[in-house]
């Protein structure tokens, strides 16, 4: 026979067990509080017993054997249904009581004892059964022996009400906490097959399917959020890799045809020397600009993936700096431009000195390249609240606000680049490299001119977290 999902799921394993473990711990509570109750009226009883036998020895001190029948008669007669009494003479003689027999072998020493009662030792047909009795006796001064027990019948009826409504509990107990278990059992499966049902259908392709939340941020909500996030970003890289491939489509499509249409123009007759091998440099310097950009797309991509963490080190921010603006001096130099360097107190940082290079390598070139003569390109680190700020200034033309986002996309050239070298993806690098490093990428007006600002954290931190 096939057992239902719910019984085999681990939520119902587990509220099962614990259902178990706290109905175990139930019953060895209730077990306490009854062997409580029942010492506690087995003493109730005992203390009775002994206030009883103390005022009837008291009687028969003070009003002797004679007082002591008529108390034990009028105790009789009150007919409480609760105690009995047997006063036996010297010689053995029965003077009163409401007792039978004497029981056998009962101590004489004034103190409680159970002793084993036949029915046939009550008068009447009160009892049917043989039982254990609470029974007291002494001896008096003359000889005579006085014996008190006390019925049972009352004790066991609250004793028996007692266990009954233990039992209850206990059954209650085990039937809530089993469905308990099962409504847990059952919303837990409930809330994971709508995970997998959602899994099913973006493994069927449907990617704007999104894991549903419950509202109460419990930890199923806490994992469908995640969930969500990550298929957030697995769109964003789809969508980028079709965007990426639909750029390299449109963008390589014209070197390649114009490095095949040079070449094929060539071969159409016979030429010089001279000529051969200027073609053949100006297809190599074709091929080295394809080349270029294919490994900018795969710094991009590398970088993207977090696969660039291996050679991070912590080192001063402001010696980097300084040594990339040392080589883009003397290309700022021969176009006119005045470099500007404004850094401040050392600030270290920890990360990938190489990548970090790379994309203030871009960002000078940038600046420098859309910077007409004369004008002035300013590189400064300087604190930013509680991170380091690179800031990389120009006096160009800058970008429309519009326009910010929109360039740090691959391929993504504004108008007044079209006539200028270049593929479109040194902005891409940066942000790829800000967003490893945790670091906030700011473009902003300088009036006139750009100003971008990437802000690091001082700590380690985690990569890629801003």
């Amino acid at each position: 026979m096939k057992i239902p999902r719910l019984f085999r799921t681990t939520a119902l394993r587990l509220a099962l067990r614990y259902a178990i473990l706290y109905a175990a711990l139930t019953g060895l509570a209730l077990g306490a509080l009854y062997w409580k109750t029942s010492q506690f009226i087995d003493t109730q009883i005992a203390a009775g017993l002994d206030d009883e036998l103390q005022a009837l020895m008291a009687r028969f001190q003070s009003q002797g054997q004679a007082g002591l029948i008529r108390a034990l008669e009028a105790r009789i007669q009150a007919d409480t249904g609760e105690g009995f009494y047997l006063l036996l003479g010297p010689d053995g003689r029965r003077l009163a009581g409401n007792f039978l027999e004497w029981p056998p072998e009962i101590p004489l020493d004034g103190a409680v004892h159970n002793v084993w009662v036949e029915d046939d030792a009550v008068p009447g047909e009160r009892y049917q059964d043989d039982a254990y009795w609470p029974v007291v006796a002494t001896e008096l001064a003359d000889g005579s022996r006085l014996l008190l027990a006390h019925e049972i019948r009352r004790a066991d009826a609250l004793q028996g009400f007692i266990e009954m409504a233990i039992l209850f509990v206990f059954v209650l107990t085990l039937v809530l906490a089993l469905g308990m278990g099962l409504i847990m059992g059952y919303d837990v499966l409930r809330r994971i097959d709508a995970i997998n049902r959602t899994a099913a259908e973006i493994m069927a392709g449907d990617l704007s399917q999104r894991m549903s939340l419950s509202g109460r941020g419990d930890e199923f909500d806490q994992m469908a959020s995640r969930l969500n996030a990550m298929l957030e970003r697995i769109d964003r890289l789809m969508a980028g890799m079709r965007q990426v491939t639909d750029n390299v489509a449109h963008d390589l499509r014209s070197p390649l045809t114009r490095l095949r249409n040079r070449l094929e123009v060539t071969l159409l007759e016979r030429r010089s020397e001279a000529e051969y091998r200027a073609a053949m440099e100006q297809a190599v310097r074709d091929a080295d600009g394809l080349v270029k950009t294919f490994n900018a797309l795969l710094e991009i991509a590398q970088t993207e993936a977090r696969n660039r963490r291996s050679a991070w080190e912590p080192f001063v921010l402001t010696d980097l700096a300084r040594d990339v603006a040392e080589l883009y001096g003397p290309l700022a130099e021969e176009k006119g431009l005045v470099l500007d360097l404004d850094l401040q107190d050392e600030a270290p940082i920890h990360g990938s000195r190489h990548l970090i290079a790379q994309a203030l390598g871009n960002l000078l070139d940038n600046a420098i390249k859309f910077t007409p003569a004369g004008g002035r390109v300013r590189l400064a680190v300087a604190p930013s609240g509680a991170r380091i700020a690179l800031i990389v200034e120009d006096t160009g033309p800058g970008i429309p606000a519009a326009d910010r986002d929109r360039v740090t996309r691959r391929f993504v050239r504004l108008d007044a680049a079209r006539h200028t070298p270049g593929n479109g993806l040194g902005l891409s690098l940066v942000k790829a490299v800000a967003a490893l490093h945790g670091a906030r990428l700011t473009l902003s007006d300088r009036k006139p001119g750009l100003r971008v600002e990437l802000a690091f954290p001082t700590h380690p931190g985690v990569p890629g977290q801003a």
